[in-house]
């Protein structure tokens, strides 16, 4: 489904250098390692955010890696969810789709929010919204940058559970990152410890 080989990034030092990386159709993975190993930046040049030093990435057998982000057809949820304060949440959905709000509501336990104000949403509240509009656009893909790590243990417990359950039942391939091994043990299928992968010539 998601071959990324040879990836290569640095700034200051070295990120990962001839890094490999294999999603399966519907697979989880987690990535984890200290804050400043380089997982952010992986995801951002997954999703073309960043550009590579070198490598190829390739989505159902096609190379993506020049392709621009809006075009990869792959979905990025952020630590903090980028919801429109002067928009609604159907109106935020609406920015990925203008139909199918209210299945995709339910989807993630919110049936009847479409006319909420963003504001009065909870931190969960919120990322679930999030998480309802980048599936509403049909990712290929969905990549989660931290998104459980500025909520309250027990209600990130919940919705670790739910996105797990959501992503699952939709078939959807994704890759967390995280530096909690134990929301990567609670989400993933696999564990990769992006840390001791950032010299060269490793795979993931």
């Amino acid at each position: 489904m998601l071959e990324c080989e040879g990836l290569s990034k640095s700034f200051e030092k070295n990120l990962f250098k001839d890094l490999n990386l294999n999603l399966k159709s519907g697979e989880i993975i987690a990535i984890v390692g200290p804050s400043g190993c380089g997982k952010t930046t992986l995801l951002r040049c997954i999703c073309g955010l960043e550009t590579l030093d070198s490598g190829t990435i390739k989505l159902g057998g096609i190379d993506i890696t020049d392709t621009r982000a809006e075009e990869r057809g792959i979905g990025m949820i952020f630590q903090k969810p980028v919801l429109y304060p002067h928009l609604s949440v159907s109106g935020n959905l609406s920015l990925a789709s203008k139909f199918g709000h209210d299945k995709a509501l339910e989807e993630v336990s919110l049936s009847g929010f479409g006319s909420r104000a963003i504001d009065k949403l909870s931190g969960g509240e919120g990322q679930r919204i999030a998480l309802a509009r980048a599936l509403l656009a049909n990712p290929k893909v969905l990549l989660l940058d931290e998104p459980f790590s500025a909520i309250d243990s027990e209600l990130s417990k919940k919705l670790i559970s739910d996105v797990r359950d959501v992503l699952k039942k939709r078939k959807c391939p994704s890759i967390l990152v995280t530096h909690n091994k134990e929301e990567a043990e609670l989400f993933s299928d696999r564990i990769v410890n992006l840390s001791s992968h950032s010299k060269s010539n490793h795979s993931l």
